[in-house]
């Protein structure tokens, strides 16, 4: 139950396996074919042709019949986005050229901030997060996060209850859950809000899978919000590339005066913005949506 490139994606999942999961190597040579065939067609019925630049079609052939095995036994419905798709997010660092989307995906034209943190935060940093989000729903913004336990699961949650603006991105497939305690969540999301993720239905879960994830969200995030993290936290490896790239960081004022949080202190040396009330939230929202235009086919 699928709708966009899924064709596509499959060509290149099965690529991506065939090259030791090299992803530079896999799109380069799905482009190449892309510009000689049809590749929204079955890879089947141009592998043996294309095999000079396929390199081993009789292995690729095996891999890409377990690839559209793996995608053709989801039930639910999803879609997959490419890079010409209207909802598909600009990407200021690492390039994942296929996205898998559950749920609603006009979200992705709204005004969006990454809200993440620790996963056993203090009543403080659940405090501020409440805040943080709760002050983004009064401006009709979404919170995208990671589904993972703790403050990211949290902010998710309070999105939810207020306006449904969430957006939830998986270290493993649409199918899978990396916690039980977090399969209602992630059922919701996909209910009501919206699930994304990069790793295709083909794809068996690794503990690798969550740098991975974190690389994308830093990849699509012009704004983020850590509202408590340790030093060398999980969090940073979103909030530091992202700014990196060019996206705005805001740390709560508790968390930056906190003597145990030097990291967080350092990147408001460094110029990050400081939450110190709700109002201070709309410092990070873009002055306007994406404009979107209606696209039929995802």
């Amino acid at each position: 139950m699928s709708s966009g490139a899924c064709e596509e994606a499959k060509c290149y999942e099965t690529l991506l396996c065939l090259y030791g999961w090299d992803r530079k190597k896999a799109y380069q040579v799905y482009s190449e074919l892309a510009h000689i065939t049809d590749t929204s067609e079955p890879f089947a019925s141009y592998a043996e042709r294309c095999g000079g630049i396929i390199g081993n079609t009789e292995e690729a052939l095996a891999i890409w019949r377990t690839v559209r095995d793996a995608f053709d036994r989801q039930t639910f419905p999803f879609t997959v986005l490419t890079p010409e798709s209207v909802y598909f997010p600009r990407m200021k660092g690492e390039f994942f050229p296929f996205i898998y989307a559950s749920g609603d995906i006009s979200l992705l034209q709204r005004k969006i901030v990454t809200m993440t943190g620790m996963p056993h935060p203090s009543i403080q940093g659940r405090s501020d997060m409440l805040g943080a989000a709760g002050a983004l729903m009064k401006e009709d913004g979404v919170v995208m996060a990671p589904l993972d336990a703790g403050l990211p699961s949290f902010a998710l949650q309070v999105a939810l209850r207020f306006r449904g603006n969430a957006i939830g991105v998986l270290s493993t497939s649409l199918s899978k859950c990396q916690s039980e305690q977090l399969v209602p969540l992630q059922k919701e999301l996909m209910e009501k809000a919206l699930v994304l993720t990069v790793f295709a239905p083909s794809r068996k879960t690794e503990r690798w899978f969550g740098k991975i994830r974190n690389s994308f969200i830093a990849s699509i995030s012009d704004s983020v919000f850590v509202a408590e993290e340790k030093d060398g936290g999980p969090s940073w490896s979103i909030a530091d590339p992202a700014a990196e790239h060019g996206a705005k960081l805001m740390v709560p004022i508790f968390a930056s005066s906190n003597p145990e949080y030097q990291w967080t202190k350092k990147r408001v040396e460094e110029g990050a913005l400081v939450y110190s009330r709700e109002k201070d939230i709309k410092k990070l929202l873009p002055k306007k949506e994406r404009e979107i235009l209606p696209d039929l086919f995802s």
